[in-house]
């Protein structure tokens, strides 16, 4: 709390105490050391010491002055004059490596009414009944704040700090320091931290850094084996190399632990990893330059090469094998249009994005020409007049009529008008036999009968060899500005 203004305020404020605090430091001066004392006399009227929240301010013969703010710009440089009878403070300086330049000095104020109750003698003193006043023993009165203040060590007016910034003058009779303010001294400028691009200011490994993995880089980012070879580059890559996500390509082969990336890394053990034929919540084990031993073991081979047969279904191969084989894997060899990939796996037999083509495996039977007629509603039926070639159910048959290129199988044969054979055909329209088609159109129509299909070598390869560790990491917050995440 502060010193309530109204209190300066009143016709007869109570009496501004103002006490020191001189701090010295082992860095500069050998010691750590606090000395309090005060300037002027005590609440009570006397010279002894003060009581200001339970630590005694010693007495001692100093003047202080030149705290005012002038409003010019300029901070101020007050002055201690100490008073040096008997040589005391020469000999403390002369007991201190450095003397006391650098010491801490800090000026607290505060009012007589709120200083410890122990500056107050009680005997002889009583309170009256209302509380304002005290009665003596010898039947006098006197008001209550000039003499016994209410306790408050928290009153204050706001702390000056300022730093010793040398020695002014000395002489047998007294020695003058000249004070400033912190970043008034010689060689300090504000702000005192300086944000830099790309720059961390944190200390490595400390309280704001929090870095306390294992895993070892050295000042040019590179990983290194042990603790002592670490050193942090303080870029931006260097954090993120620490902290953030990173992802790199690797392979791995089905029933093992570890991950051959394609460059030496380092993770800290427990890091969380994901990618191909890596379970949900695998973790870093260990790390030996590119090798990557993660928690458990692969459900799937970066590359697999084996051996199978397509189906007549023309959608499905047999494998000798489908070990490391899994969904989203592309899939290269013989007969296979381009982009094919694995959708399902079953046993050893693969399921595929897309049909063979059929081409690959047809000969040809034979080739008719059809007449298409204006009262011909059949959309999925075609009439052949000419009989001289067997038409067989199961044969594929393809035309320019077909709206896609895939064949139509046979599914019936039946007689016709007018002594013509009827032919229907699975699932396809076609287009040109229609009530708007041309009289005696003529439309060329090939069938073809399925071959034997071969055994051949597959090669199924992941579509995405890329490896992320800490998926959801990212670099403390404040180490680079507008970068990174607070953690919590």
């Amino acid at each position: 709390m502060a010193v309530p203004v109204s209190d300066l305020q009143q016709i007869a404020p109570s009496a501004v105490i103002e006490l020191f605090q001189l701090e010295l430091n082992a860095a500069q001066h050998g010691v750590n050391e606090t000395y309090y004392f005060h300037a002027g006399v005590n609440a009570t009227g006397s010279n002894a010491d003060i009581i200001w929240n339970g630590q005694a301010y010693l007495a001692f013969p100093i003047e202080a002055t030149e705290f005012e703010y002038t409003g010019t710009g300029s901070l101020p440089r007050p002055k201690l004059r100490i008073s040096n009878i008997y040589g005391t403070i020469t000999a403390l300086i002369l007991s201190l490596p450095n003397g006391l330049e650098g010491a801490k000095v800090t000026r607290l104020r505060t009012l007589a009414r709120y200083l410890d109750a122990a500056n107050f003698p009680a005997a002889g003193i009583l309170l009256t009944e209302d509380g304002d006043a005290l009665l003596l023993e010898d039947g006098s009165s006197i008001l209550l704040e000039a003499i016994n203040p209410t306790e408050d060590p928290t009153a204050e007016f706001p702390r000056e700090i300022y730093y010793i910034d040398r020695k002014a003058s000395e002489n047998r009779d007294l020695i003058e320091f000249e004070l400033a303010a912190a970043f008034d001294l010689v060689g300090v400028r504000a702000p005192k931290r300086q944000c830099v691009s790309n720059v961390c200011q944190w200390t490595y490994r400390g309280a704001e850094c929090g870095y306390a993995g294992n895993a070892y880089f050295d000042f040019n980012d590179v990983p290194v084996a042990a603790i002592g070879q670490d050193v942090c580059g303080k870029r931006l890559r260097s954090c993120e190399l620490r902290f953030s996500q990173q992802r790199f390509a690797g392979t791995v082969t089905v029933g093992s632990n570890i991950i051959t990336l394609g460059q030496s890394v380092s993770f800290s053990t427990g890091d969380p990893v994901s990618g191909f034929g890596l379970p949900g919540g695998t973790t870093v084990s260990s790390v030996a330059g590119n090798l990557v031993t993660v928690s458990q073991n692969s459900t799937a081979s970066t590359y697999v090469t084996t051996t199978g047969t397509i189906q007549s279904n023309y959608t499905q191969i047999v494998l000798s094998s489908a070990a490391g084989i899994i969904p989203g894997m592309a899939v290269f060899g013989n007969y296979l249009p381009a982009n094919t990939q694995v959708v399902g796996v079953s046993g050893n037999t693969v399921t595929l994005s897309s049909p063979v083509a059929l081409e690959q495996f047809f000969t040809t039977a034979w080739t008719r020409t059809s007449t298409a007629a204006r009262y011909r509603r059949e959309r999925n039926k075609v009439y052949f007049t000419d009989l001289s070639t067997p038409i067989t159910v199961g044969q594929f048959i393809s035309s320019s009529v077909l709206p896609l290129s895939r064949k139509a199988v046979i599914t019936g044969v039946l007689n016709g008008f007018f002594g013509s054979t009827k032919v229907g055909l699975s699932r396809y329209k076609i287009a040109a036999i229609s009530q708007e088609a041309a009289s005696n159109a003529s439309v060329v129509w090939t069938a073809y009968t399925g071959g034997t299909i071969p055994s051949a070598t597959y090669n199924f390869v992941s579509t995405n060899g890329n490896y992320t560790f800490r998926a959801n990491a990212s670099i403390p917050y404040g180490s680079y500005p507008g970068v990174g995440a607070l953690f919590t």
